[in-house]
């Protein structure tokens, strides 16, 4: 039974008319935001690539530009007796996000 304070719902971040740096590279599909090797349809909202865990929002995708909003892992105190696992950057949000481990649950 997982027993979990959460103080903060999310952090987020907006990061408006970057270019699309990404490698360097272009935005290769029109209308879509690129993240590494991730692909985000304007107006939808999408994980992005292992290694980030974030999920992003692609309010805009123009050549050469896109603006988008990024929401990462909810903060959260765990339980007397647990302890908040470190993130897991192989697996992408939400599966990367600390989870709350308490001894009885193994």
């Amino acid at each position: 039974m997982y027993k979990v304070f959460i103080f903060a719902v999310a952090v987020i971040a907006t990061v408006t008319c970057l270019p699309a740096v990404n490698d360097d590279e272009p935005v290769e599909k029109p209308g879509y935001c690129r993240f590494g090797n991730v692909y985000v349809k304007e107006g939808e909202r999408g994980a992005g690539p292992i290694g980030e865990c974030n999920i992003y929002n692609c309010e805009s995708a123009k050549p050469g530009a896109m603006a988008v909003s990024a929401l990462t892992c909810a903060e959260f105190v765990p339980a007397p007796g647990c302890h908040k696992s470190d993130y897991d950057y192989t697996k992408q949000y939400p599966n990367c996000c600390p989870k709350s481990v308490c001894p009885h649950d193994h």
